[in-house]
């Protein structure tokens, strides 16, 4: 008898629980979603305060956990973290109202840091500090109301300085540039710039002189826009192609032999470094009227 109830018991508690946890799905976004538009599988379960939510990555893995204060997810209220697949803290911060109001923490996927600061109101303010996977700094300095203000300081993945920066009114007032062995090299040097073709002004302005129009697209009056994204290593090679929406083949073929046509990239360089870049892009093909 006693075998009986504590069965009952169990089943009970498992069956309760299961009515406080409801499966869900999430679009690209994180947003809540239908099972036909969804991505991600999650579940969202109901807490004294508020609602919890979980996306997975196919694997199994969390990608999200998060807490919100209504059902459909519209509200962060709470703590909000994101995940790499390999199971690893990729962020998290605090949420009031649906705006980021904490400490923010980033790690690269190794477990290292990788950036910290604090939020108020969804801007960066203060002192904020990031670092590289091998846990080198790579940069420190201030920001005022999301803006960075103040003496910055970045530094080569060695250690060496890589540039000092002055901002004031919301714009940079003064640059010392550095070479990778850490001497002054004057103020001649890059803040931002995205990879390009070698010996062009940009991508786009490469876009718009190369791309061509694929005789059997016209033929066949196929049309639409081409979403994709490639990877440009701080080497300057070209690594991966891939197509983030739903587009006639053709036309992707276009892009892929654009792509590969380029003999030497120019990396990408952030506060004059290079670095990897994750380009993303549309393309769009519409005939002539």
């Amino acid at each position: 008898m006693k075998i009986c109830m504590l069965s009952v018991f169990i089943l009970l508690f498992f069956y309760g629980q299961a009515q406080d946890t409801i499966a869900c799905y999430f679009d690209e976004d994180l947003s809540l979603t239908s099972k036909k538009q969804g991505i991600y599988t999650g579940t969202i379960t109901e807490h004294e305060n508020g609602w919890e939510a979980v996306a997975f990555y196919s694997n199994g893995n969390p990608l999200m956990k998060g807490l919100f204060k209504d059902k459909k997810l519209k509200t962060r209220q709470g703590y909000y973290a994101l995940y790499y697949p390999n199971g690893n803290r990729r962020a998290l911060t605090y949420f009031i109202n649906n705006a980021a109001d904490s400490t923010f923490m980033g790690w690269h996927p190794n477990g290292q840091l990788s950036d910290s600061g604090l939020i108020r109101q969804q801007a960066r303010t203060g002192i904020w500090k990031t670092w590289y996977p091998d846990g080198r700094q790579e940069s420190s300095g201030s920001f005022v109301n999301g803006a960075r203000d103040g003496i910055w300081h970045w530094y080569h993945a060695n250690g060496k300085p890589a540039t000092i920066e002055t901002y004031s009114n919301y714009k940079l007032d003064d640059l010392t540039c550095f070479d990778t062995l850490g001497i002054a090299t004057g103020s001649n040097c890059r803040i931002e710039k995205k990879p390009c073709p070698k010996n062009t002004y940009d991508f786009e302005t490469f876009i718009i002189e190369n791309l061509l129009y694929p005789k059997d697209a016209l033929k066949k009056r196929i049309e639409g826009e081409v979403a994709f994204e490639f990877f440009i290593n701080k080497e300057g090679r070209l690594t991966n192609i891939n197509f983030t929406n739903e587009a006639n083949v053709l036309l992707q073929e276009e892009v892929v032999r654009l792509l590969k046509s380029v003999r030497e990239w120019e990396p990408a360089v952030s506060h004059n470094r290079r670095i990897d870049y994750l380009y993303t892009y549309t393309v769009p093909f519409y005939l002539p009227e």
